[in-house]
């Protein structure tokens, strides 16, 4: 498997796995980096549209890793996030 086909792969897997746990995935542009927020009661991540696939994919790993605590995780996707987390 090709390296971009591999991130493309986890990058879904992470988009999943957040969703699963009740975020919403927003991608916009912007001057900023991302993160997640509360906003009343919705969960919302928030990645700048302007990064590459890989950006993106760095930019949710280290989101989950920040939220490891409070998502629903196997002990597979923790140990993608902890891999793939700067």
């Amino acid at each position: 498997m090709s390296g971009i086909r591999a991130g493309s792969k986890a990058l879904a897997d992470l988009e999943a796995l957040l969703r699963r746990n009740g975020y919403t995935i927003r991608y916009m542009k912007g001057t900023f980096r991302g993160g997640a927020c509360r906003l009343y009661e919705n969960k919302i991540v928030v990645i700048n549209a302007v990064y590459p696939p890989a950006g993106r994919l760095r930019a949710l790993a280290a989101i989950a890793e920040s939220l490891l605590e409070r998502l629903e995780v196997s002990p597979l996707e923790r140990e993608m996030i902890q891999k793939l987390a700067p």
